[in-house]
């Protein structure tokens, strides 16, 4: 395998030391820097908003094991299951 000279970036751009003196230069200009191209890093939002928070817990191995044969089952991810588990029991009386 062919070594790169300069560094790869995560979209697989190779950032060359040409492309480096350039963002040196612009940032040490008087113009303001704009970062163009930034790409936000995660899963999409669930809801639109931009974000969505994560919520995380454990849980006994036998639960998990019905949760992911659903999942497998429905073709969704137990993530999904779940999620669908915490609406209906908030949703309840």
């Amino acid at each position: 395998m062919a070594e790169v000279e300069g560094f790869r970036l995560a979209s697989g751009k190779v950032l060359t030391e040409e492309d480096v003196e350039k963002i040196a230069d612009e940032i040490e200009s008087d113009k303001p820097v704009v970062f163009s191209g930034i790409r936000l890093v995660g899963r999409p939002s669930l809801d639109g908003s931009g974000t969505s928070p994560r919520v995380s817990f454990r849980v006994p191995r036998d639960l998990y094991r019905a949760a992911l044969e659903r999942a497998v089952e429905e073709d969704r991810t137990v993530s999904a299951i779940a999620r669908e588990a915490l609406e209906k029991f908030l949703a309840a009386p």
